[in-house]
Order: structure tokens, then sequence, then C-alpha cells
């Protein structure tokens, strides 16, 4: 299962750890020749093509069509582009792939690149190298973004603004509901900007693509403004015409960030005398902090009666998934597993890159042409099935029989998400909330390539999980089994609250998940 599972030293979302555009001094940028930003990107487009299965899904499913994409963007590149219109060029060009694994890197992932992937021959180019990347990191955070941070949400199929707030004199209440952008009402605007914000968020419910941040790209400032019209609780209507370097002022104090957690967040773990309950906040897959838990569950194990227990992954943007596997062993009652059935592209480069042709393939006993599940029809894959093991029991376990309830918000992913699909397929553990509305389920460790001239560095994913699918849509792998959704009354207090929203009091009074979870404790 090495290539299986997902590489646990980097941020897994590209943009998780972004930070928005700060002034600086604009360095001088390097510069390619025109024929050679052509041949680069044509480059960048065989090897998307070539390694990401993704792309295919998405024309197949969605109708988002890659290819048409990267042929509209080939065509903005001309003699007289500059160096920056370039770099926009193939950040837009990866965008188009519509995948959180298939991106541009960022700082962050660069200075894990240097220190683990490039010692470990893990890539084809050496710390030198990469030096331009860090400029164009910098360069790309300050060209591409707006300033403005309005805090939407979306909830129920719509957006509001979370926090009331000011501009230029005028005061704007807390959930307002967002009608229009640039005069186009706000899904169709948002449905329009798969080259320049990914991944988009799919509402499969209403079949509509969504992202809270929207408004974050420079270029839909049309002449330096974004205008916007909102509805507030009256039906009055409130517009906002904002500059792409301009800031609200808030009027209400934001205490809680309501996204994905950081990595530097830390475990909470809780026991509930009443109701028996070992609760347990894990903010990332890290493997110590599943050792935190493991050592805090035992202890709660010897000083009371423990009937159930919650894992809160709410804002787990992942990791490893050897760290919930950590403390479920102790308690769980069977392992863990799935017939676990993946799909990568038989292309030239993914052959070279796997070690596999052919004959390998027919000739193997994991690897296959014919998987026995809905497959996509517009690329030649192969297939990889093999039953794995998630969690399996120690061999000496806690005394426990009860249920291990998973909470769950749109802000989990790779590992996290992989979690909540074990819920689905285990009477023991039991999945609420929302799902992340990102296409999910067991990833490999993404390509890592740079572009020959500019030495743009890119990563992308090469694989897609068919387990369990009955029809190709079901490729999206996002399960819940218990839906819960939050109301903007609730995302306006666990955001301005002082109090700590994963603390014993929020959870038993204000929290609708946990309020889930009591009811079925109730219930059973």
């Amino acid at each position: 299962m090495k290539y299986l599972l997902s590489i646990t030293i980097c941020f897994l979302l590209a943009d998780c750890s972004l930070v928005k555009a700060q002034n600086h001094a604009p360095k001088e940028l390097p510069r390619i020749a025109y024929a050679e930003m052509l041949k680069e990107h044509d480059t960048l487009v065989s090897y998307i093509k070539q390694i990401s299965p993704v792309i295919y899904y998405n024309k197949e499913v969605r109708g988002i069509d890659f290819s048409h994409y990267a042929r509209q963007l080939k065509k903005k590149i001309t003699p007289k582009t500059t160096m920056g219109e370039y770099l926009q060029i193939l950040k837009k060009t990866l965008n188009a792939a519509q995948d959180g694994h298939t991106s541009q890197v960022n700082s962050t992932l660069l200075d894990v690149v240097k220190e683990y992937w490039i010692p470990a021959k893990l890539v084809a180019f050496g710390s030198a190298s990469t030096a331009n990347m860090y400029d164009y990191v910098r360069y790309l955070k300050e060209a591409y973004y707006a300033k403005p941070e309005l805090n939407l949400i979306y909830t129920s199929g719509e957006y509001y603004n979370m926090l009331a707030f000011s501009y230029k004199g005028t005061d704007y209440p807390a959930g307002m509901k967002l009608l229009s952008c640039n005069g186009k009402n706000i899904h169709g605007f948002v449905k329009t900007l798969t080259e320049l914000v990914s991944p988009l968020r799919w509402d499969r419910e209403r079949n509509r693509v969504y992202d809270e941040n929207f408004y974050w790209p420079a270029e839909i400032y049309k002449n330096g403004v974004l205008k916007l019209i909102f509805a507030d609780k009256n039906n009055v209507s409130h517009q906002l015409n904002i500059g792409k370097q301009d800031t609200v002022t808030y009027l209400d104090n934001k205490n809680n960030d309501y996204g994905y957690l950081s990595q530097t967040d830390t475990v909470i773990t809780h026991y509930f005398e009443k109701t028996g309950i070992f609760y347990a906040k894990i903010p990332a897959m890290r493997e110590e902090l599943g050792d935190t838990i493991k050592r805090r569950l035992v202890a709660a194990f010897q000083q009371h009666k423990v009937k159930s227990m919650v894992i809160d992954i709410r804002g787990n943007g992942g990791g490893s998934d050897n760290t919930y596997s950590k403390f479920l062993s102790k308690i769980v009652q069977d392992t863990l597993k799935k017939k676990v059935v993946v799909a990568r592209n038989f292309s030239p480069y993914i052959q070279a890159q796997y070690h596999i042709n052919r004959d390998s393939v027919l000739k193997s006993n994991t690897y296959t042409f014919n998987p026995g599940v809905p497959t996509l029809r517009s690329q030649e894959m192969y297939y990889i099935k093999q039953d794995f093991n998630f969690v399996v029991p120690d061999s000496v376990t806690l005394p426990f029989d009860g249920k291990i309830y998973v909470l769950q918000d749109k802000f989990i992913y790779s590992s996290a998400s992989n979690l909540s699909s074990l819920a689905n397929n285990s009477e023991q553990l039991v999945s609420i909330g929302e799902t992340p509305d990102l296409l999910s389920g067991l990833q490999a460790s993404t390509l890592m390539m740079m572009l020959p001239y500019s030495k743009f560095i890119f990563r992308v994913e090469p694989q897609i999980d068919l387990t369990d699918i009955k029809k190709v849509d079901d490729i999206f792998q996002n399960h819940v089994e218990y839906p819960v959704q939050y109301s903007m009354e609730n995302l306006y207090l666990r955001t301005t609250t002082k109090a700590h929203i994963y603390g014993k009091d929020f959870l038993q009074r204000h929290d609708p998940m946990f309020a889930k979870v009591l009811e079925l404790e109730k219930i059973e």
C-alpha cells in the first residue's frame, strides 16, 4: 500500500495555509522567452493530462472540460506576455484541473520539499533550483489576490456574511444573504470561476459549485471594484461596491475561526460524567496527536466507565491515517477495513513512474484493467484492488462495546475524510455533521514536477478512489450518516462567543452535532 496512501509530511490542501497579499516591494522576476512559455505550457498540460484521473472525472460527471480551459489559456500567451502574466496563466491552468491536490506549491510545502523530499530523492530537482519558485509564490500572493476579507459563509445553499461590518461610513448588518456579484446572480457568477478558484466545492444536492472566498481573485474586480448586492433579514437591499485594495471594519468581534484549523493546534479531551462520553478533538492527523489521545483514553478508562466516544475532526485538513489508528485500535471490536479499488491513468508518464506496463498489469494479482466497478470512459486507466486494514484491534484492548461518533464539517480533507468513509462502512463508527463537498477518498502521494525554463514547481494527484461505488458519480466519496448543518445563528454564536467552543459547557448547550450524539445515545 505504499503508493495508495496520502503522503503525511505536508499540508494536503493547496491553500489551507494561504496568507493573502501584503504590501512588499516588488522583486524582479526571472524571465523566459515567448517560445519557452509556449513550450512550458504544453508541458504543464501534458503532465496534468497524463497524471490526473480527476480531470476525466470532472469532465464526465461535472461537465468541467480541462482541455478546453487549457487551450483558451494558451491563447493568452503572446510575445508581449510578461513573466507575471505568464505565472498567472500557469496558476489558472492548474486551477482548471479543479482538484485540491493539483496546484502550484506554496512556500510551506517548498520548505518541506527541501527538508525531506529532495534528500530522499522523491523529486527530480535539487534545492538550488527551488529559488525561483519562492519568488513566484511571493509574487502570486501579491498580484493574484485582492485585499477584502468579508467572512462569507455558504449554508443551506446560500451565501451570508457572518459578521456585521462598516465600509466607507455605511454599516452592514450580520446575516445578510448575498444575491449577486457584478450584476450576475451569485451562483451563476461563481460557476464562471473555474480558472480562478480551485477547488470549487460542489453542492451535489443543488448541483452547484460554491466557494466562500470567491471574491479573493483580483481579476474579478472590474476597474478595481467588486459590486455585491445583499438582502438583510427584512429583505432590505444593501449594495457594497468595494475596492480590491480596501478592507472593511468589523462591528462584531471575531473570536473563533470557522474553517481549517492550524497544523499547530493541539488535542482537547473531556470526560462527561453523566453520559459516560469520552470526547477527543483532533485538529490535524499528526501522529503525535494520536498518541496523546491514546494516553488520555487509557487514563479515562482507568478512572471512569466509558460508554461511548466522540472523535471531533471538524476543521481537520488531514495528514497521516496512522493517527486515528493509534487510539481506535484500543477500542474497536473489529478490524476497520476496506476492499480498496483505486484508479490511475495508464499513460506513458504513469507507466514509467510506477514501473508498470500492459504485461505486468495483466500478470498481476493486484493490478487489473477490469476492476468490477463502474469506470470512467474517457481515459484508459489501470486499477489497484487490495484488501486494506486501516485499523486493527490491539492484542489487548480496552473494555468497550459502545458507539464511536465522528463529528465532521465541510472543512475535512484527505485522511480526515478517510476516517469519515470508514464510519460509513462500520457498525460501531457513526458519522455526524456535514460533507466536505470536495472530491475525497483514498489518495496517493502527489507527484511533484518542475517546468524546465521557469523552474515553476507544481504537484498533481495521480489517483481516484472507486471503492464501494455504484455509479461513477459516487467517486466523489462524500459520506455522512446523520446530516447536521449549522444554522446562521449557530455559526454567528460560534464565531463571536468568548466561550471555548470545544469546551464541555458549549458542547452540551450550543453544539448541534454534539446534541445529535446525545439524541442517539438516548435512543439507544
